[in-house]
């Protein structure tokens, strides 16, 4: 693969992992959001850092630190079709392969939405503020995080 076949900004299907096997894609397709893509060193792949979205929203008048809502207007705005939560507490890291995107051979039904580059900005500023700051908050999902240094 020579570019990416959706960049930073882009809801996607994914195979967004879940909690229970954070290092295997899901059964399911998940709407996910695109923080960032990158290559992977010495390969010709790339990886993509993906943030959770759902459309069951929170019932507490306050929303917890890392959760940004969406209402009807503003997720139309974005392409989507009902108010929804990007939590960045359930990031994922995962390869740009079909076993975690498996739309992408179908251009017109894998990309379902983008933000506009202020938001994407703003968005991926919350997502790196939350992993400098509170990184105990997060789950880190997928097989392409770097190693930690001991």
């Amino acid at each position: 693969m020579s570019a990416p076949p959706f960049q930073a900004g882009d809801f996607v299907w994914c195979a967004f992992p879940e909690r229970e096997n954070p290092a295997q894609p899901a059964a399911t397709q998940h709407l996910s959001y695109i923080l960032a893509v990158s290559a992977v060193a010495g390969t010709s792949q790339f990886a993509a850092l993906t943030a959770y979205t759902t459309s069951k929203l929170w019932s507490a008048p306050t929303l917890p630190l890392g959760v940004r809502a969406f209402d009807q207007e503003a997720a139309e705005a974005l392409g989507q079709q009902r108010p929804f939560l990007m939590d960045f507490r359930r990031l994922a890291f995962i390869p740009v392969t079909a076993a975690w995107f498996p739309r992408l051979d179908q251009p017109g039904s894998f990309i379902q939405g983008r933000a506009p580059q202020k938001l994407q900005d703003q968005l991926l500023q919350e997502a790196m503020d939350l992993l400098r700051r509170h990184s105990e908050l997060i789950q880190r999902a997928g097989t392409a995080w770097p190693r930690r240094q001991q």
